[in-house]
């Protein structure tokens, strides 16, 4: 009898487990979905002032080696495939469906990309769509069946966005990959989560990650001091400013930043991104993009050119 219970209370306990790993990786696409969608708007409204472009393709791609033996039957039609794509996206008008295995993408097979160690192969695939321009010609295995799709896509900043899986607050950026953690991006709401990712993309349009590294800003708890302390708050406020013009050729109201860091970063940022002294006071950057946002948007007409802010980045970071 004990031991059938024993058995009944194990049986139990990995269902619920099961459960709570499809809940979690549930909630985890919809964040997923919910980014993409909001960064290839975001992205798309500003490849006017992004150095570095790429066709915005609609699809969030994803690869077996990603997973390990949690990939189960994700994987049947190739090693990587389409986990979602965005409504009114180019893949949603060309046919493209969630768990089309790609096989080729512009008749270069996807299992003869060239592999760097350490990044799975939804990087490579990404790296080469990011290289192509005018349509795009994709085979596609579905159900067995080979398909060839043609797209004709609009471009945007070239970014690679993830939602982490993980519980904590980080957004970031490399310049090549802006990544949001699935907890933080669960809460915001939109127009949150519009500035949070806009200040990430900031960066990238701005060039943050080489120009500090060329500056010799010191990286870690290193940053915390001195001179690379002042020169990382100097850019952190450089995409503050920047992020009101981004949004506002996304055909966001700006005023939603300088709102947001006022009265609701504290309440939904815990202190995981406002604990490092790096970063100005929530109170002084709020008025600092609300002063951009009177002197450089206010009754002028759109999409910014952001001229003053992107002539920055030619320029060393320099006290």
């Amino acid at each position: 009898m004990l031991r059938a219970l024993t058995t009944l209370f194990l049986a139990s306990l990995l269902t619920w487990a099961q459960a709570a790993v499809a809940q979690t990786r549930s909630s985890l696409w919809e964040q997923d979905l919910r980014l993409a969608s909001l960064a290839e708007r975001l992205m798309g409204a500003n490849a006017h002032l992004c150095r570095q472009t790429m066709p915005l393709t609609g699809m969030i791609i994803h690869s077996a080696d990603q997973y390990g033996q949690e990939a189960g039957g994700w994987f049947v039609n190739g090693a990587a495939s389409v986990a979602q794509i965005i409504p009114g996206s180019a893949a949603e008008q060309a046919g493209l469906r969630p768990g089309d295995g790609l096989i080729a993408i512009d008749n270069m097979p996807v299992d003869r990309l060239p592999r760097r160690p350490g990044f799975p192969l939804r990087d490579e695939v990404f790296e080469q769509l990011a290289h192509l321009s005018g349509p795009i010609t994709l085979d596609v295995r579905r159900e067995g069946a080979l398909h060839r799709v043609r797209m004709n896509t609009p471009h945007g900043c070239r970014v690679l966005v993830e939602v982490l899986a993980d519980s904590g607050n980080t957004a970031r950026s490399d310049g090549r990959v802006i990544q949001i953690s699935h907890a933080l991006a669960a809460r915001l709401d939109e127009p949150g989560l519009a500035v949070l990712f806009s200040h990430e993309l900031a960066h990238a349009v701005l060039d943050h990650q080489r120009r500090l590294r060329e500056a010799g800003v010191a990286e870690g708890f290193a940053a915390e001091f001195g001179r690379s302390r002042r020169l990382t708050r100097q850019a952190e406020v450089e995409a503050d400013l920047l992020s009101a013009h981004l949004l506002a050729n996304a055909g966001f109201d700006p005023a939603i930043a300088p709102a947001f860091w006022q009265e609701t970063a504290a309440q939904v940022l815990g202190t995981g991104l406002l604990r490092s002294r790096i970063y100005p006071p929530n109170g002084e950057r709020a008025r600092l993009i609300a002063r951009e946002i009177a002197s450089s948007l206010a009754g002028q007409s759109l999409p910014s050119a952001a001229a003053h802010l992107l002539m920055r980045r030619d320029q060393p970071m320099s006290d």
